[in-house]
């Protein structure tokens, strides 16, 4: 017995072990935090600072809303269809919300500038609450639109108008920090957050909120400011003929919020007496969705480098999930349909390769023969390439044509909100999270390996490079260790196709298959 071997595997085993051990730790962990949170929210309602009254909630089909009856700050907004744990008794994600045991708050006011007004309940109904400043000058209503993931806003001056008109005003007011209900890996943490705007000029012009440290103003017509992060965001959305200054301000001398927002200018009288509206979007970053919304609101699904690749990507993945109900097979399935459409160039590549161990033994030969004369031995090689028409950067040409896609793909799954939560077959539950077991890394170890023994070692490779190839299956098996199983589930079907199309290659030039040595 080979003492090293029964070492390794005894490792690996016990290395699997307590990943399983810690995954399990973790989930209940998770489920503890929302256990209390629900306890919580069941037998006493928790103010944050400054807040003396419960609040109010308003909700429809896709959101809970909680309302301050004093201040009439937006103070908490729950996802009703995006939970934060992946079963059906658990509480909604926030979008809006606070941890007083961490100074987090996340929340949203509008109203007339320079007037900080008290409020009072005139009337409540389901989905929308109307309030009053205590002095009588302005009345708030807040509702939200039946069905969907928007809030309407309505600021109106009752009162006798001053000589200097007040300025309209909505903003969203966030502390620096992690995002309420965000699940703790590393892509969950590794996708941008912060604050975006849409301008005449810069259709997607972001910034994280710690790199704002001075005033950001856009003064324009229409537009939109919104605060991003994995998977939802916030967004306020002005109409297209308001005349207003988008902005974005660093904290103030003794506070830690900041601020994004617009403020309306131009405001006439009869406009603050007949009330100025706003939208207010609290929801998922479905790109269909945004679409409709608001011009450019889909900008804030980060889709990489290969845009332009990853977005058709998507709607074609979309497309094909409305017929079978399942995104775990419609990635397997559009898999399938890239590899078919690239199959032209993968079958230069496998076509060059196959060639290339046809030609191994001759090719050991010229190097046995000419080891001491590397001259000679270039040009015999070169000799025999040209002869056999095999093109040495064959094999690898056709891959590097193919990463865009994958990179692409990439990005395409890591944002798509569509697949939180989302189960596949048996173990996976949801592919926007890591295999908690595991098994689709080590399958594609497993099908990177059976690739490899086809694959013909390059000449002249140095031993040490050779064995570290070897390992790479095994490497790359551990980073997906931490990828979401959607994405770990196409590289899966990607190798799966890759390995059957080189098989069939491979039998077509006559290439014996999984006979000497592999290589990278």
């Amino acid at each position: 017995m080979n003492w090293r071997y029964f070492y390794i595997a005894s490792v690996v085993a016990l290395s699997y072990v307590l990943f399983l051990s810690w995954n399990a730790e973790k989930e209940i962990k998770q489920e503890v935090a929302e256990a209390t949170a629900i306890d919580l929210s069941k037998n006493q309602q928790v103010l944050p600072a400054g807040e003396t009254e419960d609040f109010i909630e308003i909700q429809n089909t896709k959101l809970v809303v909680k309302i301050s009856p004093v201040t009439g700050k937006i103070w908490e907004a729950r996802l009703k269809e995006h939970t934060y744990l992946n079963n059906d008794d658990s509480l909604g994600v926030r979008l809006f919300g606070f941890d007083n045991a961490t100074g987090f708050k996340f929340y949203l006011n509008s109203g007339f500038a320079s007037e900080d007004q008290k409020f009072e309940i005139v009337n409540v109904r389901p989905s929308s609450v109307e309030l009053v400043s205590t002095d009588g000058k302005i009345s708030k209503n807040i509702a939200l639109k039946e069905n969907d993931y928007e809030l309407i806003i309505k600021d109106v001056w009752v009162g006798n108008l001053p000589v200097d008109l007040p300025t309209p005003y909505i903003a969203m007011y966030r502390t620096d920090g992690r995002a309420l209900d965000a699940r703790d890996n590393f892509f969950e943490n590794s996708s941008y957050t912060g604050v975006a705007f849409n301008t005449p000029d810069e259709p997607y012009a972001n910034s994280r909120l710690r790199s704002i440290d001075e005033r950001i103003e856009y003064f324009q017509r229409g537009g939109w400011v919104a605060f991003i992060q994995k998977y939802f965001m916030a967004a306020i959305l002005t109409p297209s003929e308001r005349v207003q200054t988008l902005i974005a301000l660093p904290p103030t001398s003794g506070s830690d919020t900041y601020v994004m927002g617009a403020m309306s200018r131009e405001a006439k009288a009869s406009d603050l007496i007949s009330g100025v509206d706003h939208r207010v979007f609290l929801g998922p970053k479905i790109r269909s969705d945004l679409i409709s919304r608001a011009s450019d609101l889909e900008l804030t699904i980060d889709m990489g480098w290969f845009w332009f690749l990853a977005q058709p990507l998507m709607m074609l993945l979309s497309m094909i999930n409305v017929f079978v109900g399942n995104w775990g097979v419609s990635i397997i399935l559009l898999t399938v349909l890239v590899k078919l459409l690239l199959w032209p160039i993968s079958a230069k590549g496998f076509s060059s390769m196959a060639k290339m161990r046809t030609a191994q033994p001759k090719l050991k030969e010229i190097q046995e023969r000419y080891k001491d004369d590397r001259t000679k031995l270039g040009t015999e090689m070169m000799a025999l390439y040209k002869k056999e028409g095999i093109n040495p950067a064959g094999g690898c040409f056709p891959l590097f044509l193919q990463m865009p896609v994958f990179i692409a793909f990439f990005f395409c799954l890591r944002e798509s909100v569509e697949l939180r939560h989302e189960s596949f077959f048996f173990w996976i539950q949801d592919l926007s999270a890591p295999d908690p077991f595991f098994i689709l890394p080590v399958v594609f170890a497993a099908l990177m390996y059976l690739t490899q023994q086809l694959n013909p070692q390059p000449p002249g490779m140095d031993p040490t490079q050779a064995q570290i190839m070897k390992f790479m299956p095994v490497m790359i098996a551990v980073i997906f260790v931490i990828m979401p199983a959607g994405l770990v589930l196409y590289s899966v079907a990607n190798s799966a196709i890759s390995l059957i199309q080189q098989r069939a290659m491979y039998k077509k030039y006559g290439a014996s298959i999984y006979s000497g040595s592999g290589g990278g």
